[in-house]
């Protein structure tokens, strides 16, 4: 299974957003022909309808099949209502190929913060297996270099441990910006970093993800200068 995992587009009139960043890297993606690509949440910054007007022409440029889940940005005023019109359920399930896809709704209406809540985690338990890849936006686990951590996911302790006992491989997440892996007992859980925002100092990037029943390799790609940084994780 090869997965193209991108994060925090933040599509939006603003100088932050890097539209010719978002171009580079969907071409980047499309070269790739992954057999999946995941969208870990905001791709608009304030959750405007012209936004998401915008970013879905962009999306459409890419050539693979794509799942995507809401960030907080997406849900600011009321932008939770316009994603689901433009890109449908905010947390579902998938079949790709031998993998469950599950994306999960982290996001909060106008709150920084993320939450998954005690009904989504009930539905979410329905579903998990060692071939469940899990995605959401916000992160499980502190990001190194990214200050003091304010909005974190409320209840990423009750969520590892429902993932845990699943033995769930993977998690896919963004929202901090700043690319990094960590292993959590069997889980590979995987921050991509921003595609096309200034917002932060770290440079703009996304992930190639591969992944069979006895590793995970993921590859954080430069969008700029191509470099890769390679973490391989045995599972």
């Amino acid at each position: 299974m090869k997965i193209a995992h991108i994060s925090d587009i933040h599509y939006s009139k603003s100088w932050m957003f890097l539209r010719d960043m978002l171009k580079e890297c969907i071409d980047m993606v499309n070269r790739e022909s992954p057999d999946i690509v995941v969208i870990t949440g905001d791709v608009t910054d304030y959750g405007l309808r012209a936004e998401f007007e915008g970013v879905k022409r962009e999306l459409k440029k890419i050539q693979s099949p794509y799942l995507i889940v809401p960030g907080n940005h997406d849900s600011r005023h009321e932008g939770y209502k316009k994603f689901e019109e433009f890109f449908g359920k905010r947390f579902f399930v998938k079949e790709v190929e031998d993998y469950r896809f599950i994306g999960l709704d982290s996001s909060e209406p106008d709150i920084d913060e993320g939450h998954i809540g005690r009904a989504q985690l009930e539905w979410l338990q329905q579903y998990l297996s060692p071939q469940s890849v899990v995605f959401l936006h916000h992160h499980l686990v502190p990001i190194p270099y990214t200050g003091r951590e304010r909005n974190v996911l409320v209840d990423a302790g009750e969520a590892l441990k429902i993932l845990d006992m699943h033995r769930v491989p993977l998690v896919l997440s963004g929202h901090k910006h700043v690319p990094w892996v960590w292993k959590v007992n069997n889980t590979v859980v995987s921050t991509a970093g921003t595609v096309s925002c200034e917002r932060t100092g770290s440079s703009q990037s996304f992930d190639i993800v591969k992944l069979n029943e006895k590793k995970v390799v993921v590859e954080k790609v430069s969008i700029k200068t191509k470099n890769k940084q390679k973490y391989e994780v045995e599972i």
